[in-house]
Parts: structure tokens; sequence; C-alpha cells
């Protein structure tokens, strides 16, 4: 017989435990492989070109990220299936084989595993290329067809990258063969002679470690004396290595020390099946430690990336909305444009005019002197766009963004209008209207002292037009228009604007602008939103995608620890059962054992990502807390149904029933 017909029947004959392996690969090339295929999907380029976007460029960098998470988690899956098999190795070695021939069935084995996983993974990721380029559009806020992908180039990149992951795998169960002898093939995982009594004093260091951590994570970059340009990186690498090196400590130290007091009281210790969960937990605790700890960062890294990207995308596509209140504004238009503007819109289908309108503004420099030591976030407004009090009511009153009426301003007082007021914390607030400010206007050689008395978390001027803009009182407004030129502003409100693609082509062409950021003689709600949202928009796209391979690389690891630990399981569960132990208490039992595994890491990983966001809430200032309660939210379901289908396959493996 051929190795490769031995490793072929293997296959055939234990394709249930080839499974796990098999699923974890072709969910690794259905993520690479789909992800890929949205990078040369020719509607994406198209629209990343229309926007002006480099977002194939992201999409290519993305995927290299992609490729070294994909890489490490089939390494991992592979090495700890490969290790659950050291008993199946050995055998191959007492019946002769040398291990140069053993590797070569590993090789097989793996080839053929990794032969049908593309196979799979590429016919299922052209199938769902559909759904996952509809769930692209719908968060870039287009409604686009979408088609299934195929591509020569996405194929021939998934058949190369797992090529070479197939060649390190190999690798990899070549160097286990040749690292043991027949007897440590044979030989199962040895149990801890003397079982750690963990230490209090280097668990209170783990705690120290990881509260400095969080202490340092949630200070403000611009205030605290521990993010200074000099200190920055030291204290990015405490608080990165703390955090990783505390949990370590807490998991190596803390919990064998509970487990261990709770071995002492035998109250506890004697009460139904502890005296079997109690003493498997104290002699695994120290190879367990390690483990615990990776599944502990990468739960906190996957719900600090999807909870920080999915409150990026949330809030600016908020910003995006509050700081373009109009359907479009044009600067100084002449007659004509403005009769070629309506005439577009009367002719345009699915858009009415709503109204029309006209605002005079004036810019204006902050000639107050800014210190130039202190952080940026101190500092205070340098450029004010101001309008009338009149017409701000007249504008605010038009649209139907809850804008708020101004009653009355004193001479030297103002309303500043913040799109992204709402995001502006309380400290900010005070920095903008603790002191007034001194105004100067081009050609005008006065100066006017005006201080802000509230700030407004609306505008009624698109920002890309009229920036920063401040309200004044009628009559001072009036003073400062008889000696300085004005910025006409002509408003355009239509009916359905965020599906005014044509329109929005047509009246570019009549101004002359392209789309581009932050225009200065046209601004458009269509082409500013979506260009955000289009951004944005994929940046989180990618995140879910890692954050999903990190997702499957947690459950890759507790999944096989458990697989080879119900191995080594199995005989202890036979006597057991063969004493009378019935199959409910073999489930209870395992079920204690496992949810140490699945419990501590998840609370650890939580706890780290909300030290995480609260650092990030604090520093961007913008909420982050419906996004990150709802992931968060998803991840711990996913994580218990995950739990119980483990347990599920740990009683079946170390049940006496099944054999």
């Amino acid at each position: 017989m051929t190795l490769f017909k031995i490793a072929f029947t293997n296959v055939r004959k234990n394709f249930g435990q080839f499974s796990m392996y098999l699923g974890s690969l072709i969910l690794s090339v259905l993520i690479y492989f789909t992800f890929v295929s949205l990078a040369y999907n020719k509607s994406i380029g198209i629209i990343f070109k229309k926007w002006g976007l480099g977002g194939q460029s992201v999409f290519v960098a993305a995927s290299i990220v992609l490729i070294i998470f994909v890489a490490f988690f089939v390494f991992y899956s592979s090495n700890y299936f490969t290790r659950s098999r050291k008993r199946e190795l050995g055998l191959y070695s007492l019946l002769g084989l040398r291990k140069a021939q053993i590797g070569r069935i590993i090789f097989y084995e793996n080839l053929m595993m990794h032969v049908m996983a593309v196979v799979a993974g590429v016919l299922i990721g052209i199938f769902f290329s559909k759904f996952f380029s509809m769930l692209l559009f719908r968060i870039m806020g287009l409604s686009i067809p979408s088609g299934f992908t195929f591509s020569i180039a996405a194929i021939g990149s998934t058949v190369f990258v797992f090529a070479i992951i197939l060649i390190v795998t190999s690798a990899n169960g070549y160097w286990i063969v040749y690292r043991h002898s027949m007897i440590e093939l044979f030989k199962a995982d040895v149990r801890e002679k003397n079982p750690p009594k963990g230490s209090l004093t280097l668990s209170i260091l783990g705690i120290f470690l990881i509260g400095s951590g969080y202490f340092l994570a949630t200070r403000s970059i611009d205030d605290s004396i521990f993010w200074t340009e000099n200190t920055f990186f030291a204290s990015m690498l405490f608080v990165l290595f703390g955090v990783i090196l505390g949990t370590w400590l807490l998991l190596r130290f803390l919990f064998p020390y509970i487990v261990y007091k709770l071995f002492q009281r035998k109250s506890f210790f004697y009460s139904g099946t502890n005296i079997l969960t109690v003493t498997w937990l104290r002699y695994r605790m120290k190879k367990t430690a390690g483990t615990l700890t990776m599944i502990a960062i990468l739960s906190a890294t996957t719900l600090t990336a999807i909870g920080a990207l999915s409150s990026l995308y949330t809030n600016i596509i908020s910003y995006a909305e509050s700081s373009n209140p109009d359907s479009y504004e044009t600067v100084w238009s002449t007659e004509t444009q403005r009769k070629e503007i309506f005439a577009a819109i009367r002719e345009s289908k699915g858009h009415d005019l709503i109204y029309h309108e006209k605002a005079d503004v004036y810019d204006a420099n902050v000639i107050d002197k800014v210190d130039k030591n202190e952080p940026y976030s101190h500092h205070r407004m340098t450029y004010f766009s101001v309008i009338s009090i009149s017409d701000y009511n007249r504008l605010a009153m038009k649209l139907d963004n809850n804008s708020k009426k101004i009653k009355s301003l004193g001479d030297e007082e103002a309303i500043f209008l913040s799109p992204n007021g709402s995001l502006e914390n309380s400290k900010r607030k005070n920095i903008l209207t603790k002191k007034p400010y001194m105004l100067q206007f081009k050609n005008n050689s006065k100066q006017y002292k005006v201080k802000i008395k509230d700030i407004y978390n609306h505008t009624v001027l698109n920002a890309d037009i009229a920036s920063s803009v401040l309200v004044v009182n009628d009559a001072l407004y009036s003073e400062i228009a008889q000696k300085t030129m004005p910025t006409h502003i002509d408003i355009f409100q239509v009916t359905n604007e965020d599906k005014a693609e044509s329109l929005d082509h047509k009246i570019q062409a009549i101004t002359g602008e392209p789309n581009s950021w932050w225009s200065t003689n046209m601004s458009s709600f269509y082409s500013n939103y979506h260009m955000m949202s289009t951004l944005v928009g994929v940046i989180l796209y990618i995140g879910v995608f890692i954050s999903i391979v990190f997702f499957a690389a947690t459950g890759s690891i507790i999944y096989f620890k458990q697989i080879t630990e119900a191995v080594d399981e199995k005989p202890r569960f036979a006597v057991l059962q063969k004493m009378g132990m019935s199959q409910k208490e073999v489930r209870a039992v395992v079920a204690k054992q496992v949810l140490p595994v699945f419990l501590i890491p998840l609370i650890l990983g939580i706890s780290h990502s909300v030290a995480a966001m609260i650092g990030m809430s604090l520093n961007l200032m913008f909420s982050v807390s419906a996004p990150v309660i709802i992931s968060t939210t998803i991840y711990t379901v996913f994580f218990i149904i995950y739990y119980f289908i483990c347990v599920e396959t740990y009683t079946k493996m170390v049940s006496s029933e099944n054999d």
C-alpha cells in the first residue's frame, strides 16, 4: 500500500476526526477569497474612482493583514490537530514506518484537506459574493445591483496563499514527528506532578499591571503627563505589554490560588461532582494559562476592533448628515446658472424643489494669540463664518432638523453652530466659551469683540461652504456688512436628496465643480455624504472581516484544546462511568471543566475592550456606548453558543456510550 493510499484511507475512515480541521480551513478560504474577490470587483472599483478615493489600495493593504491572521489561524489549528494525533503517529512508527514516511503521510493528508478546503471555500465564496457585496454597498449607503463574483485573479491569489500555508503546516508536522521519539508519541500529556498553588503576591502584581494599563489607557492624551511627546511610545508599550503580562499572571497564579482554596474547603470539595472538577482544574492550570491568555487577548482585540470601527462609522455618518443640512449650496451663482439649476430640478425624476433661499456670509479671522505649547484640543477657534440672527432663524425654520430658534443676542454675544457639537465634551465647550474672541474681516480695519453665549449642535449651512458658523445680532451684522465683502450663497433644498445621483451630476456640470472633498464653490449633500460613507464603510467592512478571523482563531484554539484534552481524559471518564456515573453527570462535569476556558477569557476580554473604548471615547470625543454594547452582546451570544457546542462534543468523545 502506497503512502498516499494510507493517507487517503485514513482521511476517509476517520473523516469525523478530520472534519473540524477541514471546517476551519474552509472558513479561512471562504473569508480570504470573498475579501480578495471584492478587491477585484469592478463595481467597487468604479465607485472608488467616481469619488476619487484610494479604496482599492486599502483593500490590498488589508488583504496582507488578513493573510497574516488567516495563516496564524490555520497554523494554530493544524498544530493542535497534529498534536492531538500523536498516538496515531506513534502507531505508524511502531508498524515500521520511518519518520520521513510518516511526514509524507502528514503532507498527503494536509494536501487533501487544503484541496478540499480551497475548492469548497471558493465555490461557497462565489455563491456568497452577492451577499457580501450587497452588505458592503449597504454599509456604504449605496443602492447598486450586485451579482456573483468570479475573479480568476482572486482564485489565483487564494491558491497561492494556501499553497504557502500548506507547506508551512506540513513542515510543522514533520517537525513534530522528528522531535519526538516513538515512546513520546505514544505517551499522553503528563499531568503536573505538583499542582500549582498559585501566588497571591504575583496575582496582586498582575492586577496592578492591568490596573495601571487601564489607568493610562483612559487618560486624556492632551492632559496626561504620561502621554507627552517624549513618553507616548513608552506609555503605549506599557499599556500593551503590561495588560498582556498582567492577564497571564492572573491566569497563571490567581486562578490556581482560587482553585487551591476551593480544594482546601472540604465542604465544597466533597459536594457532588466538585471533587472531579476541582481536581482536574488543579492539574491542568499551568498548561492552560498561556492558552487562556491568548483567548482573552484575541477576544479583547476582536471586541475593540468591532466596537471602535462601528463607533467610528456611526459617528462619521451622523456627522455627514448634520454637517450637510442643505441639498445643494452654490457660491456666487449667476442668474443663468440659477435658471439652469431650477430646470435641472424640474426635469429630474423623483426630486421636487422644496425651497430656494439666499444668505450672505462674512468670513472672519480670529486675531487672538494661540499658545503653541498648549495641546491642540485646547486651542480656540481661529476662523468663523458670520451670519445674522434673522438669516439663521429664517433658514432654521425651513429645516427639519430640530433647529432651535434664537430669540435675541446682545451686541457682543454670539451662538456657535457646530455640526459636531454633540461630540464636543464639556471641557472643550468651556474652552470655546470662556473668553471673548476678537474678529478681523478682510478689507475692514475695525475689530469686533464677541463672546460665544452657547453652542448649538446643528448648523444651517453646509460645512464645506461655511465652516464654524457664528450667529450675531442684526445690528452687528449690518455694521460688518457695510465695510466687508460677503460670500453670497444660494440654497436649493430638494426631495430624496440621498438618491439624487443623476441630479448631482447635472448641477456639478452647471457649476463646473467635480466630485471633491470640501469644494469652495458648490456643496452637495449627496456627494459629501456618500464620499464619507463610502470610505468609512470600507474601513468598517475590512474591520469586520478581520474580526471574523480573530473570532474564528479564538474558537479554533478553544476547540482543539478541548479535543486534545478529551482524548487524554477519555480513560478517566470510562472508569467513572463503569463505577456508575450517568450520562447526565458526565455532561455536568464536562460543563464545569470547560466553563473556565470560556468564561474567564471572555470576562477579561470584555474588560480590556471596555477600557480601550473608554480611552478612545475620551480622546476622540464621540460616543461609543451603543456600538460597544451591541457588538459585545453579539460576541457574547456567539461565545455562549460555542460553549454549548464544545460541551456537547467533549461529552460525546468521553462517553462510553459512543464506544
